[in-house]
């Protein structure tokens, strides 16, 4: 027997739809690469946004001439009768219940051979599901509800197990790396220092954390950092400059909180990356707002801002807010935002140039070319084939706004 899964969305998405992966494997089924070759597909689907949610509903509605469908992902409990009004016949299972669907595949039969899922240079260990939140636009806190972290023990074993192929890339994942724990007696710093004892070589990435969680644990976070094995990464959402609108969102900080973050962990770390998030359109945002937006990315400088339109989404409380954005100037601010941003990244990634680093190499990108990951988690392309999972020593030559342009140096 055959299965297909295909997933979308997140970086937990992709590392739940790997579980499914080697859970499938294990009951003896196949892993093959095109829907049209499987008895079963598996669709981990993603409803952030209003787009997405309409590009989930079609692909249900493609993948439902497949002999079996199961759909997961936070559309399977978001959004479940719209996406069963597409497709009656498919099951259904909540996101990360991994023993449920257990149970579904069961029903659908069983493989006869086990072939086991080809391995990558990089892998995801997800941490924790649900949120310790109460945003007021955010419907995946509805798919996945509270907080549920794994062990420490389950997480150090799938790091032992992802490591044990040799040097690659790790990265923890959840909806709030920082709200780790909170739920079982630890933190996320107990845990990653933990992570790191174990005697393989790989490199951690861990994944987004929210303010809130991070504030009373900040000068742990920083230490965190020191790590030799921690990519020096951190993906901090900030949404708004605007205190008033960080009410609005209910989203438990203001921007002197973030701004305090940030200068903490770079008083740790300097070279650290830092990525942000900002929704432009939020209901009632002003012109000082998004003024606001503007002052904070010229100040920090961070790395990378991902800018998202704001989207309605159904059950929130954000979707009966008043003060809508006009779609017009909501597409402007964002057009603005993202034209400072790709200034500032550029300044920052030009910086580098001359630079020598070493690299792990994860990727292989367009035209022959090798994506290897520093320490600081910056992308820098080499445009010729490399092994993976391997360490190269590379010279900065150019720099774009989303990537650095290497020569590897030396054998």
């Amino acid at each position: 027997m055959k299965a297909y899964v295909e997933a979308y969305g997140c970086t937990l998405n992709f590392g739940e739809s790997r579980e499914i992966e080697d859970l499938l494997v294990g009951k003896g089924w196949e892993i093959v690469h095109a829907p049209e070759e499987s008895d079963l597909v598996v669709l981990v689907t993603c409803v952030v946004i209003e787009t997405t949610e309409r590009a989930m509903l079609k692909r249900i509605a493609e993948l439902s001439m497949a002999p079996r469908l199961i759909v997961t992902g936070c559309m399977a409990t978001a959004c479940r009768e719209k996406a069963q009004r597409v497709s009656p016949s498919a099951a259904f299972v909540a996101p990360g219940d991994l023993e449920s669907f257990s149970r579904v595949v069961e029903s659908h039969g069983s493989g006869a051979t086990s072939k086991a899922r080809e391995k990558e240079s990089y892998s995801i260990v997800p941490i924790a599901t649900g949120c310790r939140g109460a945003c007021s636009y955010c419907i995946t806190r509805l798919a996945r509800g509270e907080l549920k972290s794994r062990s420490k023990a389950r997480t150090i074993e799938a790091v032992k197990n992802a490591a044990a192929s040799g040097p690659r890339e790790i990265q923890l994942t959840a909806q709030d790396t920082a709200a780790y724990g909170c739920d079982i007696g630890t933190d996320l710093p107990t845990m990653v220092k933990e992570v790191c004892k174990v005697p393989l070589d790989f490199r951690l990435r861990v994944g987004m954390m929210n303010p809130k969680s991070i504030l009373p644990l900040t000068d742990r976070i920083a230490e965190m950092y020191l790590e030799p094995k921690v990519f020096k990464f951190l993906h901090l959402p900030l949404q708004s400059a605007s205190d008033r609108l960080l009410e609005h969102m209910e989203r438990g900080y203001n921007a002197g909180d973030f701004r305090s973050i940030v200068k903490r962990v770079r008083e740790a770390v300097p070279r650290i990356t830092i990525s942000t998030d900002l929704i432009v359109g939020y209901p009632g945002e002003s012109e000082e707002d998004h003024g606001k937006n503007l002052s904070m990315i010229a100040e920090l400088r961070p790395d990378i801002v991902n800018v998202t339109r704001f989207s309605s989404r159904p059950g929130t409380k954000a979707a009966e807010a008043d003060g809508r954005v006009v779609g017009w100037k909501a597409k402007e601010r964002s057009r603005e935002m993202t034209e400072l941003r790709f200034k500032v990244s550029l300044e920052r990634n030009k910086a580098w140039t001359d630079t020598t680093l070493a690299g792990l190499s994860t990727e292989t990108g367009k035209n022959r070319s090798t994506i290897l990951r520093t320490d600081e988690y910056k992308q820098v392309v080499v445009r010729e084939p490399l092994a993976l999972g391997k360490y190269y020593k590379v010279k900065v030559v150019d720099a774009t706004p989303t990537y650095l342009i290497g020569a590897r140096v030396g054998d």
